[in-house]
This record gives structure tokens, sequence and C-alpha cells, in this order.
């Protein structure tokens, strides 16, 4: 039987809450909102008590402006590179994903650029 990757990463969530308990990060300041900085590219899937899934899908050679993110897991939908900068250091750092990876992510406030060949889309599971 195959699971979806998005049913895949719900099933992760829930495991996360029980073990990791309600934490909320700076990082989810409304002002650094993915949702608001980036609408084209960060979709909404689930937003409540415990959790906030967002599903990111960013073209070659596109990306994300300065935004922010809580403690969470990603899980990468496709293969892609990614460059992010790090706030407040200005810190850049290159990470290649493979299909099917999942990370677990700090708080963060970073931008991103999609630097390969092929469309980033990841889930990103963040904690409250």
């Amino acid at each position: 039987m195959r699971i979806c990757g998005i049913c895949w990463a719900a099933g992760i969530a829930a495991v996360l809450i029980g073990g990791f308990g309600l934490v909320r990060s700076r990082a989810q300041d409304a002002s650094l909102d993915a949702l608001r900085i980036a609408p084209d590219s960060t979709k909404l899937l689930i937003d409540n008590a415990f959790v906030r899934v967002t599903e990111e899908t960013v073209p070659p050679g596109k990306g994300l402006a300065k935004h922010g993110h809580s403690r969470g897991v990603t899980v990468a939908l496709s293969d892609y590179d990614s460059e992010q900068t790090i706030y407040p250091s200005g810190q850049v750092v290159r990470a290649h994903r493979n299909k099917g990876e999942v990370n677990w992510a700090e708080p963060v406030i970073h931008e991103t650029h999609n630097v390969g060949t092929t469309v980033q889309n990841v889930v990103r599971i963040e904690l409250k």
C-alpha cells in the first residue's frame, strides 16, 4: 500500500506532538510568516492548536524572501538543491535533499533559494 507524502507528514506530526510537547517560537512572528511573504509558493494544509503544516513549492531559480519558522520537521516531496541565508548571522548554507528525506528543524529566520534544476517541494510541520 502506498501512502501519500502529505498523509505521511501528518502522521509524523501526531508522533511529534506526543513526544516533544507544545513549543512556540518567536520565528512565528506574523511579519515573518511565509504564507504572507510568499503566498504563491506556500500553502497552508493544517493549522490547529498543536501544529501548523505548510507545503512549499519553489521553482528552480526562485526563492522565498526573509521569513521564519518554528521548530518542527520537514519532509522532502522531491529531490532539490537549496541555499539559505540565516539571520541574524548571515551564514549561507547549501543543502541537497532527496525525495522522502525527513529532517528536524530548529526555529529559524532565513531566506531561501532553489539553486537546482528541479522544483523544491517540501511539507513543513511546525510545532506550536
